[in-house]
């Protein structure tokens, strides 16, 4: 293994003390079996690290690890840290000590001790002279009455290493009438050398929404209502707060009060009053612009964005607050009164009580420090980012047809734009005013204004990682090293992760746990947030579709697998999984008398009655869409994700159920490109298989038969594909999203070009033509800002590198010919399928589920 350099760099001028940073690094197969063979080294200095597999390779061998320390740096500094491999491991080191006391599981640090008390939301912090300081959450209900944290068990340890030690508590909050509210889960991480707490609450309402119509606006009666969400802590006496509203400043105002409370309303931006913001009756809930800083009601002071620092100097030491995305995530508070400190994730003095609909939760951390000299504001509100040079991914194979230090081409400076451009991915946030607890880190759609008159207030639409924005930033993150996109990365995993996912076990199977579509084409979205469908649009821009739910022509995972690599992000990991499992039930059902009866009427019955007319039916059982090539392609997340898990099964066979080397092309109907389009993304998503079995020298059958099927289809596009612009009248919406849909077609030539000697140079040079002909129509496009434009060139970004000869793949199976079945449905397969399913709703019937299967599909009202 080669040593990889991590660059540290401090760009904002402030001297960092003992921050933790932490960085996903990819290892390639073979290299390391164990991370006792691996050390972290500042100079000539081992460092203390905390060093995670995430996972492996098929060998064994760690594929991504993740590494965790401290460090130090002076304002405007760099530091470079050396991850090196050890001939010979080092000894196991011991775990840290955690402590089972009357008292709860206590933790030992340097600075003193945490202790968390048992089966509560709760905890203590003690220094070095035994000096107590208690924190705990709560929450009031809509009505402003306490509620109460019922733990399921009591705090469970979930990484004990030398940097920190994080303990989870999950449980429901229970209304005074023992009604449940909603449900809770709860992280510290304690930093062992500063003492340092980071507090993640997780506030999740795991009920069904009844989206009545297939619509799902605000108001509905799944979702649950509240007041309050705070961190409350209690403080010794003579206590001596300063609160510094603008901790980032250069030379921030620090205020000295006994009491206050700074209170951030809405984002301070120009758009702040934004419908952006409103409530189930269309109201906007911003009461004024940014925050204010006041004392028993009387104004002290006020501003726009606040990144704030609350210092106290008490009798027993120090204890300082920081909220990271304090003024993004608004309403947030900090407020002082008497001996009791709060910290607002979701503070009373909103305008009204907050509605969380049903499915959806939200993430939110706080950082406590209790001791003096740290930098807890920048490393709160401008965290360092650690950058390796981009030959690391690539020499470890980390992401597709990666190569490192290429020449800028235009395709780079189109997607530069999207930092760069006077409409890149910040600005866009300002239009719509993409700010808030619930819209944070999404990105505004603004394609959608397209057809909007000069002058008209642009849509409420929002983006819901089509196209899989969070993998292009991942790896533009990887490409660049520059930490905007690792920014825009993060913050959009984390609002997907809570709000686009659909978090509930209580609908029907072919929503749980899904992913959400955008907002409606070219449609407001309303009072639906981010769920697509609003009852205020009586159109869709779906032809006689006017409601639905989350469906497998939007799934996207690839970029969470990322974002879960590059940060250890336990949430992006459980949402790959989760949406793996979403879409298998989508497409294959959970059984039941009801489902498969359905089934059959749907599926088999048709293909039926076309044979007795005498029509020769396919075999295919999925649609060749990018419906199919999504199911795919999460299947694929999932096998690398979970090692022991049978997906790679499961996307094998989906791919014999769906394409073929025997194919009929002409009966595909492909030349209709309004509809049958996106037969690319499957066929990309095969490419991207293919890749990942001969990443593992994976040349069996399987691998044989998904070969010659792409190629088959490859084959043809070379004759019969063109720009789809070339005809307008075929396109309900010409624009030129189309163009980067063509910049699509020309990776696949690149892709194809890389497995098929024979026509090798026919691949590479209408490949070459189409991707200049289209990256110069983008070039001079007004429509190449738009989001949903950059994010289909960063999504299909990589294969236009492998157009030179050395790049070609040498498969060992060039020279075998394999025989394959004709794919066409006969009397006997038709009548079996039938059959299984038939036995399978009598096997699997069950009155309960049966009765669950109606009551989701009948109780929409």
């Amino acid at each position: 293994m080669q040593r990889v350099s991590i660059q540290v760099e401090e760009h904002e001028g402030s001297e960092r003390i003992g921050e933790p940073i932490g960085l996903g690094i990819p290892l390639p197969k073979g290299a390391v079996n164990n991370t006792q063979h691996l050390t972290l080294v500042d100079g000539t200095t081992p460092l203390i690290a905390q060093l995670e597999p995430l996972t492996h390779w098929p060998d064994g061998s760690i594929r991504w690890v993740h590494a965790s320390a401290l460090v130090n740096l002076e304002p405007n500094a760099q530091k470079e840290l050396i991850l090196d491999y050890l001939p010979t491991s080092l000894p196991s080191a011991s775990d840290p000590v955690v402590n089972q006391t009357i008292a709860g599981l206590e933790i030992p640090t340097a600075a003193g001790r945490v202790t968390l008390q048992p089966n509560s939301l709760a905890w203590q912090v003690r220094n070095q002279n035994e000096a107590g300081v208690p924190s705990s959450v709560k929450l009031s209900d809509s009505a402003g009455a306490q509620c109460t944290a019922k733990a399921d068990t009591d705090w469970r340890i979930t990484h004990q290493g030398p940097v920190f030690v994080a303990a989870v508590l999950k449980g429901q909050w229970v209304q005074q009438n023992n009604e449940p509210l909603m449900r809770f889960e709860c992280e510290l991480r304690i930093f062992l050398e500063t003492g340092l707490v980071q507090v993640e609450l997780i506030t999740h309402n795991p009920k069904r929404a009844r989206h009545p119509g297939g619509l799902w606006d605000l108001g509905d009666s799944g979702s649950i209502h509240f007041r309050e969400l705070a961190i409350e802590t209690t403080l010794p006496n003579n206590s001596t707060p300063r609160v510094s509203p603008q901790a980032t400043d250069r030379s921030p105002s620090t205020f000295d009060l006994v009491d206050f409370n700074l209170y951030q309303d809405s984002s301070g931006g120009e758009n702040w009053q934004s419908r952006n913001h409103v409530d189930a009756n269309g109201e906007v809930t911003t009461q004024f612009c940014g925050y204010r800083l006041t004392i028993a009601g009387k104004l002290e002071h006020e501003g726009k964005r606040a990144n704030p620092l609350v210092s106290i100097d008490h009798d027993s030491g120090q204890l300082e607050l920081a909220v990271p995305h304090f003024w993004q995530n608004f309403p947030t508070s900090l407020q002082k009164e008497g001996n009791k400190i709060t910290v607002g994730l979701f503070p009373k003095d909103a305008k009204s009580p907050y509605e969380l609909q049903g499915g959806e939760r939200k993430t939110l951390r706080c950082l406590m420090s209790y001791q003096g000299n740290t930098s807890l504001s920048a490393m709160a509100y401008t965290p360092l980012t650690p950058t390796m040079a981009p030959e690391c991914y690539e020499q470890a194979e980390a992401f597709p047809w990666f190569k490192a230090n290429t020449q800028p081409r235009p395709l780079d400076q189109l997607i530069s734009e999207g930092l760069e451009g006077e409409s890149n991915f910040f600005a866009k946030r300002e239009v719509i005013d993409e700010f808030g607890w619930r819209n944070f880190g999404d990105i505004f759609a603004d394609h959608e204004t397209l057809y909007q008159t000069e002058g008209e207030e642009p849509f409420i639409s929002h983006y819901n990682n089509q196209y899989d924005a969070i993998y292009g930033f991942a790896r533009q993150f990887a490409l660049t090293g520059d930490r905007r996109w690792f920014e825009l990365m993060d913050d959009l995993a984390s609002h997907v992760a809570d709000i686009d996912i659909y978090h509930t076990e209580e609908d029907r199977a072919e929503y749980n746990n899904g992913l959400f579509w955008h907002t409606d084409h070219y449609l407001d979205t309303h009072t639906a947030t981010h769920r697509t469908f609003s009852k205020h649009n009586d159109t869709s821009s779906t032809p006689g579709q006017t409601g639905g739910g989350p469906a497998e022509e939007h799934c996207y995972s690839t970029g969470l697998l990322y974002h879960h690599y590059l940060t250890a992000s336990e949430k992006s990991r459980q949402a790959v999984l989760q949406l793996a499992r979403w879409v298998t039930a989508l497409h294959e059902g959970k059984g039941g008398f009801l489902e498969q009866m359905l089934a059959i009427k749907k599926r088999e019955v048709p293909a039926l009655k076309k044979m007795i007319r005498g029509e020769i039916v396919s075999t295919h059982r999925y649609p060749f869409n990018r419906g199919t090539g999504n199911y795919l392609n999460t299947l694929l997340d999932a096998w690398i994700l979970d090692e022991n898990g049978s997906w790679l099964q499961q996307a094998e066979a989906v791919i014999r159920k769906t394409i073929h080397p025997m194919d009929m092309i002409e009966h595909r109907g492909l030349h209709d490109v309004e509809n049958k389009w996106s037969y690319l993304v499957l066929l990309s998503v095969l490419f991207r298989y293919l890749y990942l079995k001969r990443q593992i020298d994976a040349y069996d059958e399987h691998y044989a038969y998904a070969k010659e099927s792409v190629l088959l289809y490859t084959h043809w596009m070379l004759s019969n594909e063109r720009p789809f612009m070339e005809n307008k009248r075929q396109l309900e919406f010409p624009n030129d999203t189309w163009v980067a849909q063509d910049v699509r077609k020309a990776m696949l030539m690149f892709q194809a070009s890389e497995l098929d000697a024979e026509n090798t140079d026919q691949y590479r040079k209408l490949g070459q033509n189409w991707l200049k002909q289209h990256t110069i129509t983008l070039k001079h496009s007004k429509e190449s800002h738009f989001s949903r434009i950059l994010i289909i060139l960063m999504q299909n970004y990589g294969p236009q590198l492998l157009a030179t000869p050395s790049h070609l793949s040498k498969d060992p199976d060039t020279t075998v010919h394999h025989q394959w079945e004709l794919p066409v449905l006969t009397w006997r397969l038709i009548l079996s399928r039938i059959a299984k399913r038939a036995l399978k709703a009598i096997v699997t019937f069950r009155p309960y589920r049966e009765k669950s299967w109606l009551n989701t599909r009948l109780d929409r009202h």
